[in-house]
């Protein structure tokens, strides 16, 4: 079994030779596919269908949380299959477990129970999604449902508050009801360009 280092060695490899314009603000990952409800730049509502995730809690913070969430999609699962990270080009080695190619965005839960979660590939179910082997790590789904989007650049963490708010506001304007909690969404690696970056908040709302 590779060492972290390495597979994030491989990983980072991987990304460069693909997506080296990244670092001038493109999206390194597939993202879920979402009809568009309304736009009203920067705030958009959508309506997503149901979602495969790996999850894990960020009691230790989201740099150990992150750790676990890359280590089960570079091998740290029940499995035999290798998916590439940046392409769904399927090989066997038998020598690791199941290496998940890496969607965006990656979510951080802004209220209650603190996680953060990896949207997996469209192709994956919880029937055949491999098996974390951190009891840390779980698999789940998200039901289908309609949120409002709000869009900002910079450092993810940084500016979600002010950005959250900015948001509810645009809710109650709309007249839209939220029924969850705000999420964080980070769709570009850590070498992009912070102004070039794409963040957004998430919140669920109540369909028509």
């Amino acid at each position: 079994m590779f060492s972290r280092a390495t597979r994030a060695i491989t990983a980072l490899t991987s990304l460069l030779t693909v997506t080296a314009c990244s670092v001038f603000g493109s999206a390194a990952a597939p993202e879920p596919e979402y009809r568009m409800i309304l736009s009203e730049p920067p705030y958009e509502l959508r309506d997503y269908g149901a979602l495969v995730v790996v999850k894990t809690a960020m009691d230790g913070g989201s740099r150990a949380a992150f750790g676990r969430l890359f280590d089960y999609i570079s091998g740290a699962n029940a499995g035999a299959r290798d998916i590439a990270m940046t392409a769904p080009v399927l090989k066997t080695d038998s020598t690791a477990g199941t290496e998940i190619a890496m969607t965006a965005p990656v979510l951080q839960s802004r209220d209650g129970a603190r996680e953060m979660v990896f949207v997996l590939p469209s192709a994956m179910t919880l029937q055949t999604a491999p098996v974390p082997t951190d009891p840390a790590v779980t698999l789940s789904t998200i039901a289908p449902r309609r949120v409002a989007v709000v869009r900002y650049a910079g450092f993810m963490a940084s500016n979600a508050a002010a950005e959250e708010a900015h948001l509810r506001d645009w809710l109650a304007i709309k007249g839209l009801t939220a029924n969850g909690p705000g999420e964080v969404a980070g769709y570009n690696p850590p070498w992009t360009l912070p102004p070039l970056r794409r963040n957004e908040v998430l919140i669920p709302v109540a369909s028509e």
